[in-house]
């Protein structure tokens, strides 16, 4: 059974609604996360922020597993050993690129099938969408020269959009990218998320639903 979390953002508190459904889905006393960045993290702050994280919450963040700069295969037995992976936040096309090129989409794609949850912050959370474009609709991710596929992981069935924390900025946006894809976007303030458990889709704390097909 297919369980996601797509986050916002992970901001102590201000996440704690989803933090509580994302323990309930991870349905273990001692959990392990995986950690993919979104590039190399080579001081590790972000890493070690996120370890802080979830440390609040009883989980024991572990495995790091770079794909560009400090890639390793022979950790990823490790990483899919976890109880879940975290995708980290940052460039969503960057992000995807290293995925492709590292044969991660597969991979992750099968350990979700096989009972694996997936977190997704940010970035991460956009990458397990069937298109990652909503990435440009703030204007701070930009395509990568030459790359023209934006497909996603395509584990659910609509759009997603982070930090929309005033909306209205966006909105007329929101509306174009949903009538142009044919796709229903959830655009999610930093204290929103979603979470998938199987057939069931739930939105957690501020979260707004577009659909203009």
């Amino acid at each position: 059974m297919k369980k996601l979390v797509l986050y916002s953002d992970q901001i102590p508190l201000i996440s704690s609604k989803i933090d509580i459904e994302m323990l309930a889905l991870l349905n273990n006393p001692n959990p392990r996360i995986g950690y993919i960045p979104s590039a190399a993290d080579r001081q590790r702050l972000y890493y070690y922020k996120r370890q802080e994280y979830y440390s609040r919450l009883g989980i024991s963040l572990e495995v790091y597993f770079e794909l560009d700069e400090n890639y390793d295969s022979n950790t990823l037995d490790t990483l899919l050993s976890c109880d879940a992976i975290h995708l980290s936040g940052g460039n969503t096309y960057y992000f995807l690129y290293w995925l492709r090129k590292r044969n991660m989409i597969d991979t992750l794609i099968q350990y979700v099938a096989q009972g694996g949850v997936l977190l997704g912050v940010s970035a991460g959370s956009i990458l397990m969408t069937p298109d990652i474009s909503t990435s440009a609709l703030r204007g701070k991710s930009k395509p990568i020269e030459g790359e023209t596929d934006y497909s996603g992981l395509n584990l659910v069935n609509f759009s997603f959009l982070p930090h929309c924390d005033d909306i209205s900025l966006l909105l007329d946006k929101i509306r174009k990218y949903s009538l142009d894809h044919q796709s229903v976007v959830y655009a999610a303030k930093d204290s929103g998320g979603i979470i998938v458990n199987g057939d069931n889709i739930r939105c957690v704390g501020d979260v707004y639903k577009i659909d203009e097909r």
